[in-house]
């Protein structure tokens, strides 16, 4: 038989030997059919299919609802094989996914690569597992089943979005650690797409635009971030996105990032009459970069 490849990120696509198949498949049944894949065992009770899929029908309808689209997915997936051979198979109470039909799903082939971001420290990251998370990342082509909005669809929808957003940072920190800094901006870019929040990528952007002779640009990130921050969390940034911001002001060199190993322990900053006067200083060359952004601001782009 045939491998059938599903693709639920982004729009909803069924392959069979390089030719979609999906065709005009209902979007419950295409909710349905995700629904069975995603389960942990792949199996869902048809009671609970019925009240997260069509949580407004009554018990009749939506039992109605379930046979019209096990058959829409049959039609579509294996309409000349046999029954027991049916990509989703009812099991008394239970839908089941055929576990003797070939099949492929890119959230399955996704997260399999993507629990490299998740299991690996950034300082033990090889090229090949920068390899396998480039891949992953490849596979994410947007939002999990993006015309679903039902609650079930939403937690799921979540949970992949917070990997990817894992995923993009240990690739961006991994690139950068290995002296990578053009592909490291447009890991941190591409997350930033998804989540403008992300503190941490608006740091790594500003040290690696600093890095690569654009301080112009650096100072535009921390501004950026502050209005995003602003804006979306009613928060300013956190100290260390401030303190990078005045050492790039004042043209010192950021803290480097270290490329094998653990990065070294905090500076000792002494007494508490020295660390006074650190804040004292952190606190000048703040203003000192609220001059420079002001007068970034008011110069031609």
């Amino acid at each position: 038989m045939l491998e059938l490849r599903v693709h639920l990120f982004g729009p909803f696509q069924i392959v069979s030997a390089d030719r979609e198949v999906a065709g005009s498949i209902l979007r419950k049944a295409q909710e349905l059919l995700a629904l069975v894949l995603l389960a942990p065992q792949r199996n869902v009770r048809r009671e609970l299919a019925a009240e997260v899929v069509w949580p407004d029908a009554g018990p009749e309808a939506s039992r109605k609802a379930i046979r019209q689209a096990l058959w829409q997915i049959h039609q579509v997936t294996d309409p000349d094989g046999q029954d027991s051979q049916r990509l989703v198979l009812t099991d008394g109470d239970l839908l089941r996914v055929n576990p003797d039909r070939p099949l492929w799903t890119d959230v399955d082939a996704f997260t399999e690569r993507a629990r490299t971001a998740q299991l690996t420290r950034t300082e033990d990251l090889t090229d090949a597992d920068l390899v396998t998370m480039d891949q992953a990342s490849a596979l994410y082509r947007g939002p999990l089943l993006t015309s679903c909005y039902e609650e079930w669809c939403l937690a799921e929808r979540a949970q992949l979005e917070d990997l990817h957003i894992t995923l993009l940072d240990k690739l961006s920190s991994g690139c950068e650690r290995r002296g990578r800094p053009e592909a490291a901006i447009q890991w941190a870019q591409k997350l930033l797409e998804i989540e403008p929040a992300h503190e941490r990528s608006h740091r790594r952007l500003m040290r690696l635009y600093y890095l690569t002779d654009d301080r112009t640009r650096a100072l535009r990130q921390y501004r950026r971030c502050q209005q995003v921050l602003a804006d979306e969390l009613g928060v300013c940034p956190q100290a260390r996105t401030e303190a990078l911001a005045v050492e790039i002001g004042t043209g010192k060199p950021p803290s480097p990032v270290i490329v094998s190993g653990h990065s070294p322990p905090p500076a000792d900053l002494g007494p508490p009459a020295a660390l006074d006067s650190f804040r004292a200083e952190l606190a000048a060359l703040r203003a000192s970069v609220d001059a420079i952004s002001r007068q970034l601001r008011n110069s031609p782009a």
